[in-house]
């Protein structure tokens, strides 16, 4: 069974987001949310499918969480994911984007010179180790940092134990960051000799980076641009005039480029020559997601759909059509809870092959980072998840932020347990996958002690 026959209200509409005239300067902003498993990925990627946004005109470029090194960093995601080496259609020896790898490369090595002033200050190494942090985000080279949870995640860093640390690390680095040989050279020397430009850096990294990623995206889609006229860049690609950018994992990416994409990005867009495209999706609705979309993008917010379960008539159709028998439906009902995600698992899992359980150890996984992920499978021997139980599962783990994590992990857990669990199906594929990787004896070591962990908690 297709997602058109599963999903057909919400297919029709997403299919409808590509549907509008282009027009230059023009903002379409749509929004895709629900809880984790729900099927966002899955929807959007089946609409791609049929609709072959290439052949109408849109350059694509998708920005992810898949890659967990990036994570916490502004410049590496600009970089790499929002200006992609290869671009499909376009030349394959052909780099589109000179001016995002020029500013990447002078950032690097301003950054390089800061981490170095850092690593020489007369400060404690937690003070040094914080500000080595917030320089990597970015946003100590934007703009002062208040203190704001929608810049700073305070309460990690008070978890850090590092709160007392955290204002000596923003004035430490904002100073290294201005440095004071450079405020008495008139500005046409500045201009001459690059300083203005890291300068720009500096204080207003968001905005320099929005330049400098339009400026790439206008050569690519519709030419020079005036401002440009002295520039040296490349040619329009044929066919293509117009942009589609989809955010996916936005709760996960949030803290690294919703600032630079609220604040900066989409006003810039808006200026531009061609047409832009943004569907964004996440676990939570647009206006919960960033306060920047309802108070001040609202008027370009087109539609905003959230996906909820799957009826159940939908999921049994699903397992007929994979193979199970009538008799095994109601189980399958039942362990799936009507999750788009853990009903396409069990349709995909009839056969249960090896390299089944490591496709479904990847999928299921794939949004975390490496500490999580290593988590992921000693929890699935507990029958209660609690600090008592994490601490005997995981010895050498904080239980209390694995707990943090695990309760607000929803595409693990199971929401109608009484107790935080892992959710059934899942759990038993995640044993069964694990016992194959270490054995049949380890195995049953650690559900010994799961099994007594979760008696005591």
């Amino acid at each position: 069974m297709g997602i058109e026959t599963s999903r057909p209200g919400e297919f029709g509409s997403v299919m409808a987001w590509f549907d509008a005239p282009a027009a230059a300067g023009r903002v379409d902003i749509f929004g895709l949310s629900g809880f984790g498993g729900i099927g966002k990925s899955f929807l959007l990627r089946n609409v791609i499918e049929q609709v072959r946004p290439e052949t109408r005109g849109y350059l694509r470029i998708t920005i992810d969480g898949a890659d967990s090194k990036l994570l916490g960093q502004f410049m590496p995601i600009y970089e790499r994911q929002f200006a992609p080496r290869a671009l499909s259609p376009g030349r394959s020896n052909m780099d589109y984007f000179p001016r995002v790898r020029k500013l990447a490369s002078r950032y690097t090595n301003l950054e390089r010179s800061v981490e170095n002033r850092l690593e020489q200050a007369s400060a404690s190494q937690e003070v040094k180790a914080l500000g080595s942090w917030l320089l990597r985000t970015g946003a100590l080279m934007n703009r002062a940092i208040p203190m704001s949870k929608d810049v700073l995640d305070v309460e990690a860093v008070r978890r850090m134990g590092a709160e007392e640390h955290l204002n000596s690390a923003i004035d430490l680095v904002s100073e290294l960051t201005e440095p004071v040989h450079h405020r008495w050279i008139p500005g046409p020397v500045k201009d001459l000799v690059g300083i203005s430009y890291e300068s720009r850096i500096r204080t207003d990294l968001y905005g320099l980076a929005a330049d400098e990623w339009t400026g790439d995206l206008s050569a690519l889609l519709t030419g020079y641009r005036e401002e440009d006229r002295l520039r040296i860049t490349h040619a329009p690609v044929p066919g293509l005039q117009r942009l589609l950018l989809v955010v996916d994992d936005f709760e996960i990416l949030g803290k690294s480029i919703a600032d630079f994409l609220t604040e900066a990005l989409i006003p810039k867009l808006g200026t531009c020559d061609f047409h832009s495209t943004i569907i964004i999706l996440g676990r939570d609705d647009l206006f919960d997601a960033h306060i920047a979309f309802q108070h001040h993008h609202s008027h370009l917010i087109r539609e905003r759909i959230r996906l909820g379960l799957l009826p159940e008539d939908i999921a049994r159709g699903m397992f007929r059509a994979a193979g199970y028998r009538e008799e095994q439906l109601g189980t399958l009902i039942a362990e799936s809870m009507g999750y788009p995600f853990l009903v396409s698992l069990l349709c995909e899992a009839k056969g249960g092959s090896v390299s089944f359980y490591d496709q479904f150890y990847k999928r299921t996984t794939r949004w975390l980072g490496e500490t999580e992920r290593g988590w992921v499978l000693p929890l699935c021997y507990l029958d209660k998840v609690t600090h008592s139980s994490i601490a005997a599962m995981l010895p050498d783990a904080p239980a209390a932020a694995v707990f943090d994590w695990f309760s607000q992990e929803a595409s693990l857990r199971d929401p109608s347990a009484k107790w935080y669990v892992v959710a059934p199906y899942i759990r038993r594929t995640l044993l069964e996958y694990n016992e194959r990787r270490i054995g049949t004896g380890r195995h049953a070591a650690l559900l010994e002690v799961g099994a007594r962990a979760s008696a005591a908690a």
